[in-house]
């Protein structure tokens, strides 16, 4: 019974890490993301509610030199540069100490502000990107090679 036991145990033990959220490197971020699209959702920026969760979904191309560009959806009923008024958002990006950072040079609301937050793969494919509180500020459904968008 006490052998079973721990053979039970022993097997669950690998199949439960196989699907564990992990945490992305500076190095595998910089490969993730570079000359890539990611495509995803975050919350709207001072628009809150007490039942409801406004989020806006987005595409960001991350040029290879550094720069990058990241186009609300305009059909979410947003508003403002960064927020989601369909025109493009312009700024840089770059790894540092295992984060992504970035800033937007033309954003309404956090013009120049330079962010950084890990990057967590969960078990289904999609990326997190948490603050250092752990607060997810922006869920990637899928990453693309390249810039199928055609995003300037």
């Amino acid at each position: 019974m006490l052998i079973s036991l721990f053979l039970a145990i022993a097997l669950l033990l690998p199949a439960s890490t196989a699907f564990a959220d992990t945490r992305l490197s500076g190095k595998e971020i910089k490969q993730l993301v570079s000359n890539s699209t990611a495509i995803g959702h975050r919350k709207l920026q001072g628009r809150k509610s007490e039942y409801l969760v406004h989020t806006v979904v987005f595409k960001t191309y991350f040029n290879a030199n550094g720069e990058l560009v990241e186009k609300v959806d305009s059909t979410g009923g947003a508003s403002s540069s960064s927020g989601g008024s369909g025109y493009p958002a312009h700024g840089q990006w770059k790894v540092a100490n295992g984060k992504l950072c970035f800033s937007f040079r033309d954003s309404l609301v956090d013009k120049g502000k330079l962010k950084c937050l890990k990057v967590l793969k969960k078990a289904g494919g999609s990326y997190e990107l948490t603050k250092g509180s752990g607060e997810v500020n922006r869920v990637w459904k899928e990453v693309l090679p390249g810039n199928p968008y055609k995003l300037k």
